[in-house]
């Protein structure tokens, strides 16, 4: 692994280095810039520098040639937004968490952020916020609306709309894992956004450069499976659901052309999906097989094992798992989703992908005022984080 900008996730190269003016020079309209961040940027001039027969080491400092000032802030040479001190050196795992509206991608982050810190724990390491920004934009947007206040969360809005912190990414640093010192970084795509791509547009380019695109769908957008659980499962409100799956993700695979990218595909809200064995229907007894992984979460007893065994035994349940949820994407009608992920690997579009299945909160809101009845209740939501980390040859 190596380092990335946590924002364009373009890698950081180590032979050359941009730094922009931090005295006297005022902020300039900054085109790049702003098509990078999808909303208007300004910048300081900037100055790069290169590694070359006469300079054999990076300076930390250069001067800037209009105030004569000294030029400290590093920037990414992409999109040029500043680089957090030291960044270059860091070890940087990069994710995106994407799908349409509703797919439950602000709930999952929550949900996941808490669960990896407990895993992490179990595993004598720690996970904490690296920045003031991560901090306060996890507990504001995150923590406190689903764990304290116990309410359904507002959607990302699309860029450019909300606050800019909103389009942040989360930087987390992981403390005493053997792979060493980590930084996870986490991007919370808006599905407003997703919904209405097209082309290939630079503030979504990330897609591509990510070492993780974690795609979230909702099983209940599908008529098939909302028909099915009708009495079973409290009404949906309609004006949260987004495009179906397969309307979103040829969108976003269009994004993605240089191989490099794992891409998960998710299904969230799995919790409803169980319930599928009180109904009069074919698929469930796909669901009513308690031996099945879809049906059981060992994440906990996983915490406790050392490597090499934990990795192994989180490949083979995870193999189990894929089989399962791709013979489930058919039953649903959502076959094509697979088809596209295996188009996009016949084509080096993605390095590989999987079939995953989560629940964040673990049952569906019975009251427009309240998330949950009796708790958040995970469900698998750490898989693809793990399985995209072991790919990558990391381990908590």
């Amino acid at each position: 692994m190596s380092s990335a900008c946590p924002y364009c996730f373009t890698p950081i190269s180590p032979s050359e280095i941009f730094l922009r003016c931090t005295g006297g020079c005022a902020e300039v309209p900054d085109p790049q810039a702003s098509a990078y961040a999808g909303y208007e940027m300004n910048r300081t001039p900037f100055y790069r520098e290169t590694l070359r027969q006469d300079v054999k080491v990076l300076p930390s400092a250069v001067k800037c040639r209009r105030c004569q000032s000294m030029c400290v802030q590093e920037i990414c040479g992409v999109c040029h937004r500043d680089l957090p001190q030291g960044w270059r050196d860091a070890n940087v795992f990069t994710m995106a968490i994407t799908g349409a509206r509703g797919a439950g991608k602000s709930v999952y982050i929550a949900v996941m952020v808490n669960v990896l810190r407990r895993y992490a724990q179990e595993r004598a390491c720690t996970v904490q916020p690296y920045t003031r920004r991560t901090h306060d934009a996890y507990n504001a947007m995150y923590y406190r609306p689903l764990f304290k206040e116990n309410v359904a969360m507002e959607g990302t809005h699309p860029l450019g709309v909300g606050a800019s912190f909103e389009s942040d990414p989360l930087i987390w640093e992981v403390s005493g894992a053997r792979s060493g010192r980590l930084y996870i970084v986490m991007r919370d795509v808006p599905g407003e956004d997703m919904e209405n791509l097209t082309g290939r547009p630079p503030a979504f380019s990330f897609h591509d450069r990510a070492d993780l695109v974690i795609f979230l769908f909702d099983p209940i957008l599908l008529d098939s499976v909302r028909q099915v659980l009708s009495g079973i499962i409290p009404d949906v409100d309609k004006g949260r659901l987004g495009a179906r799956s397969g309307e979103v993700l040829p969108a976003i695979m269009g994004l993605m052309e240089s191989g490099r990218a794992l891409l998960a595909l998710t299904v969230s809200k799995f919790d409803s999906l169980h319930q599928l064995p009180q109904a009069m229907s074919p698929m469930a007894p796909a669901l009513a097989n308690p031996a099945a992984h879809i049906n059981r979460d060992d994440t906990m007893i996983l915490a406790g094992m050392q490597e090499p065994d934990a990795g192994r035994v989180l490949m083979d349940d995870l193999d189990f798992l894929d089989a399962e949820v791709r013979s489930l994407f058919q039953l649903i009608g959502e076959k094509s989703v697979t088809l596209l992920a295996e188009q996009a690997k016949a084509n080096r579009q993605i390095h590989e992908y999987r079939h995953f299945a989560v629940s964040a909160v673990g049952e569906s809101p019975r009251h427009k005022g309240r998330l949950t009845e009796r708790g958040i209740s995970p469900f698998r939501v750490l898989d693809p984080v793990l399985w995209g980390m072991h790919v990558r040859g990391l381990s908590l």
